[in-house]
């Protein structure tokens, strides 16, 4: 059985003798401002663990707002243990923010926040670019005055915009498909299923009323959950309105139908089960579909063209 060591002399390992604890976990991370953080910058701590904790702002792009920190944990003999480590400095971020009532966003392209590295392997050279596409200043001019001319757009349709024009700026791959498949639900409009349904709906109800073993609040909860079997599910109902909207684009259905079933895989699970998919490509997609819904709605055509 191995001895459990002090933090200090754990400590004196990660320090002295880095090809014993050679890797690291590292997140990075956006607040409004320094003084989110007590001012700290470019600063080392000890926790009672005997890893090594470093903190310090990285370069971001010049159109990103706030500033953008990254957080070390130096001090793990495997990348497993530093995988697992390194979860605890998603959270131990998020509930300091929580704690102190201030925004962060979490930085990451990859499905979960925290990367590994390798702290003994050689950084090398490095070369850092920038650039931006500028679009012709008279087809926004064009563009704007066609999105003015269109007299009255629906409250559901302009909150979909908006949440959907939003998702872009998101920090994270994740979090931009979160939002981006969210601007659907506003569209939707729940039908009914029928008579046929709602008989056998009724004929639930009034079994359940004459079960008197069911607590009376349980059997007020699930006679309104029994209530809702009337009417179309969110995800039947997103299928329906995209057969409806979208009739020249066969494959429209079945891509907005995986996207909501990744999101709720995402949701319900906080991760996906299948590594290999890449949630910028499925963003793309879904963006493909809601360009279109727009552009149906106010009667446009898309000036980039839309392919999904």
């Amino acid at each position: 059985m191995t001895k459990a060591r002090s933090p200090i002399a754990e400590r004196a390992i990660v320090v002295g003798k880095p090809d014993k604890r050679r890797y690291g976990a590292r997140l990075a991370f956006q607040v409004l401002h320094a003084g989110n953080l007590g001012d700290i910058e470019n600063a080392t701590f000890l926790l009672n663990t005997g890893v090594v904790a470093a903190i310090a702002p990285v370069r971001q792009p010049s159109w990103e707002g706030g500033r953008r920190f990254e957080l070390t944990l130096e001090g793990f003999p495997t990348a497993t243990v530093a995988e697992a480590q390194g979860r605890r400095l998603s959270h131990a971020i998020l509930w300091t923010a929580i704690s102190l009532n201030y925004g962060v966003r979490l930085s990451y392209r990859t499905q979960e926040p925290v990367a590994i590295f390798d702290r003994t392997a050689s950084k090398g050279n490095s070369i850092y670019a920038e650039g931006t596409v500028s679009n012709n200043p008279q087809v926004v001019q064009e563009q704007f005055a066609k999105g003015f001319a269109v007299e009255q757009v629906d409250p559901q349709s302009l909150l979909s915009m908006e949440i959907f024009c939003s998702s872009s700026l998101e920090a994270s791959d994740r979090a931009t498909f979160l939002t981006a498949v969210s601007a659907l639900e506003p569209l939707v409009k729940e039908q009914s299923l029928g008579a046929a349904v709602n008989t056998f709906v009724d004929g639930c109800l009034t079994l359940l009323r004459t079960m008197d073993s069911i607590d009376n609040q349980i059997r007020n909860s699930l006679e309104g959950r029994i209530n809702q079997l009337r009417q179309e599910s969110i995800r039947q109902a997103l299928r329906r309105l995209i057969i409806e909207k979208l009739p020249d684009h066969p494959t429209a259905p079945g891509l907005v139908d995986d996207a909501y079933a990744l999101r709720s895989e995402l949701i319900h699970n906080g991760r996906l089960e299948d590594y290999d998919i890449d949630l910028a490509i499925e963003t793309r997609k879904i963006s493909g579909v809601l360009r279109l819904l727009y552009a149906r709605t106010l009667g446009l055509i898309p000036h980039v063209r839309v392919e999904i």
